[in-house]
C-alpha cells in the first residue's frame, strides 16, 4: 500500500498557507480568493478559474484510476479583521460551504469532509507583513501583531486600526486584508494495489514440428501464494516450473488442420487464458517471391517450396494461361518457363500452389514485344466531336513533317432538309493549318501536347429552322490563329482541343418561307472578328512509332 498526500489550497496571492502546517511531500496546491464581505466563488476574480480548472484536472485524474482511494477531505477558510466577530464568524462559515460544495461536485465516489472555519488567520498577516518591506511603520505593526497578550480578534483589529493615525491600518487594508479572504481544502488519498497477475505472452503458435514454451508471470503483489494452471487439451503438456514461469511441451501435429489449446492460470479468485494455437501436418509455404516480372523474351525460374513436419506429398500446381510451361514439381521446388511475348501488349498470369490446407499464389508479370520500325512516320485520322453533335459529318487527317511542325485538314458536308416543315440543315466546307508543336510531350512523341498555328477556312451553308432562313450559295472566307492541345487518352487515341480566333468575310442571303416559295430578303456581306475555329477531335493516331506510353513509360 503506497499512499500520497495531495494539498490543494484555495487562498490569494502566497503558495501555501505555513500556520496551516501541512504535509507539503508530494503535494500540488493552488488558492482562490473571494471579495470583501462575499462567499460567492468567483472563476474571473483574481485567477480563481484557472486555478480551480487546475485543481479539477487532478482530482479527476486520480479519480479515473481504479487503484486510488479517497480518504478524506479536510476543510478551512478565512476572513479579514475589519468585520465584527460576528460577522467574521458567519462569513467564514460561507465561505467553508461554497468551497465545500464546489469540491464535492468534482468527486464521484462519497468522500467524507471536515469543515473547519478558522475565522481571522492573523499567522498569515503576521507573515505577510514581515516579508513586505513597504508597509508603514512596519516594526510597530509587527510588535502589536506579535504581543504576546491574548487578545480577542476585535481588541486587536482595533489597536490594528488605531496604530499611527491608521496609517499602517489603511495599507494593510488595501494591499494585505485580500490576500487573507480565501478557502484551504486538502485532500488525502491512497494508492491500493489489488493482487494480481501479469502474464507474458498471452498467445503463442507453433509449427505442425510443435516445440516448447513458456509463459512467464510476475504479481502485483509479492506473496506465497502460487498459482495453479491446467491444459484443456492432451497435446500441449505442461512441465514442471520453476517460481515466476510455466513451461509446457507442444506435440508434433499430423493431421491435415491446424489446431488451438488453451492454459488456464487460476489465482487470487481469478483467471487468465494463454491461447497456444499449432499449424496443420501439411501447411507448407512458399519461401521465394511471390511477384515475378519477366521481358518479352521470357525465361525460367524456380518457386522454392519448404514443408511442415511430416509432410510426405507435393503440392498440386495449377498456371492461369498458356505461356507458363514446362511446370515440374519436386519435393521442395516448382520449375516453370515462361514462353517468349509476341505481341507489344503486357499480358499477367498466376500460379496457385496448394497444399492440403493452405494455398500461395505467384504473381506473373511479362512485358510486351518493344515495336521497333526503319523510319517513324506520324500522321493521325480524325473527327470533330462538336461538328458529329451537330449532325455534320466530318473528317479531318494531320501530318508531321518534322521539326515539331505539322499540317492539318478537315473537311464536313452535311446536306439535310425538310421541305414540308420549311428546315434546312446544310453547310459543307474544311480548313487548313500549319501547326508548330511546344513543350517536353511533343519533343517525346510528335503531335502530342501543345501546339499553335495559322489557318485558313472556306464555307458555304443555308439554315433554316422554320422561320427566317440564312443562305451562303458562294464561299466565305477566315483566316486566324489557333491554340491546342492534343492529350493522350489510349495507346493510338488523343483527344485534341483547340481554339482560333480570326477575321471572317462572305456574303449572305437571308429569305422567309412564304406559301412554299422561298422569298428573298436581303444581301448582306458579313465582316467578323474573333473565335471563328472550336474543336474537339478525337484522333486516331497511323504510322510506324505512333503510339502512347502507358503509365510505366512503355508503349
Amino acid at each position: 500500500m503506497k499512499k500520497f498526500l495531495f494539498v490543494l489550497f484555495l487562498s490569494a496571492l502566497v503558495p501555501f498557507v505555513a500556520s496551516a502546517q501541512i504535509d507539503q511531500e508530494d503535494t500540488k496546491s493552488v488558492k482562490i480568493h473571494f471579495r470583501q464581505g462575499s462567499s460567492v466563488v468567483e472563476d474571473d476574480f483574481m485567477e480563481n478559474g484557472a486555478k480551480l480548472k487546475r485543481f479539477t484536472e487532478e482530482v479527476k485524474k486520480r479519480a479515473s484510476d481504479s487503484t486510488v482511494r479517497f480518504r478524506r477531505i479536510r476543510i478551512l477558510s478565512s476572513v479579514s479583521p475589519e468585520g465584527g466577530q460576528n460577522v467574521n464568524e458567519r462569513l467564514a462559515q460561507q465561505r467553508a460551504e461554497a468551497i465545500t460544495a464546489w469540491v464535492n461536485r468534482q468527486l464521484t465516489s462519497k468522500v467524507g469532509f471536515t469543515v473547519k472555519p478558522i475565522g481571522v488567520d492573523w499567522s498569515l498577516l503576521i507573515e505577510l507583513v514581515q516579508s513586505n518591506n513597504d508597509v508603514p511603520n512596519r516594526e510597530e505593526v509587527l510588535e502589536l501583531l506579535l504581543d504576546p497578550q491574548n487578545l480577542t480578534d476585535q481588541e486587536r483589529f482595533e489597536r490594528l486600526s488605531a496604530l499611527k493615525d491608521g496609517v499602517p491600518y489603511r495599507w494593510i487594508y488595501d494591499n494585505l486584508f485580500p490576500q487573507m479572504r480565501y478557502a484551504y481544502a486538502e485532500c488525502e488519498f491512497y494508492v491500493e494495489t489489488e493482487p494480481g497477475l501479469i502474464l507474458s505472452p498471452l498467445s503463442e503458435r507453433f509449427s505442425a514440428a510443435g516445440g516448447t514454451g513458456v509463459v512467464r508471470y510476475t504479481k502485483a503483489v509479492a506473496d506465497d501464494v502460487k498459482p495453479v494452471y491446467v491444459s484443456n487439451s492432451d497435446w500441449v503438456i505442461l512441465a514442471e516450473s520453476p517460481e515466476g514461469e510455466i513451461n509446457y511441451v507442444v506435440a508434433p501435429n499430423k493431421a491435415a488442420e491446424p489446431r488451438k489449446a488453451t492454459i488456464t492460470v487460476a489465482c487470487y479468485n481469478k483467471s487468465y487464458d494463454v491461447t497456444i494455437e499449432q499449424d496443420g501436418g501439411n501447411a507448407g509455404r512458399v519461401v521465394s517471391s511471390t511477384a515475378v516480372s519477366y521481358p518479352a523474351e521470357g525465361g525460367n525460374d524456380v518457386i522454392t517450396y519448404e514443408k511442415s513436419a511430416g509432410d510426405t506429398t507435393n503440392p498440386v500446381v495449377v498456371c492461369s494461361a498458356s505461356w507458363l510451361e514446362g511446370v515440374s514439381v519436386t519435393d521442395n521446388s516448382i520449375v516453370y518457363t515462361v514462353a517468349p511475348n509476341t505481341t507489344e501488349q503486357e499480358r499477367k498470369a498466376t500460379i496457385l500452389v496448394e497444399s492440403a490446407s493452405a494455398q500461395h499464389t505467384v504473381e506473373i508479370t511479362q512485358a510486351g514485344l518493344e515495336y521497333t520500325c526503319g523510319k517513324p512516320f506520324y500522321m493521325s485520322l480524325k473527327t470533330n466531336l462538336l461538328y458529329d453533335v451537330a449532325l455534320i459529318p466530318n473528317i479531318g487527317a494531320e501530318f508531321y513533317l518534322g521539326g515539331n511542325f505539322s499540317i492539318a485538314g478537315n473537311w464536313h458536308y452535311a446536306w439535310w432538309k425538310k421541305d414540308s416543315k420549311a428546315w434546312y440543315w446544310r453547310t459543307y466546307g474544311g480548313d487548313i493549318a500549319l501547326r508548330y508543336w511546344l513543350g517536353k510531350a511533343s519533343r517525346i512523341k510528335p503531335l502530342t501536347g501543345h501546339h499553335i498555328g495559322v489557318y485558313g477556312q472556306m464555307i458555304t451553308y443555308d439554315f433554316e429552322l422554320g422561320n427566317k432562313g440564312i443562305l451562303a450559295d458562294k464561299w466565305s472566307w477566315s483566316v486566324g490563329a489557333e491554340y491546342g492541345y492534343s492529350l493522350p487518352i489510349a495507346r493510338r487515341l488523343n483527344l485534341d482541343f483547340t481554339i482560333g480566333f480570326g477575321y471572317h468575310w462572305g456574303l449572305f442571303d437571308e429569305y422567309l418561307p412564304i406559301d412554299g416559295h422561298y422569298v428573298w430578303q436581303a444581301t448582306k456581306r458579313r465582316h467578323y472578328f474573333g473565335p471563328t475555329k472550336l474543336e474537339i477531335s478525337l484522333e486516331w493516331l497511323i504510322g510506324c512509332g505512333n503510339y502512347n506510353k502507358d503509365k510505366r513509360g512503355r508503349r
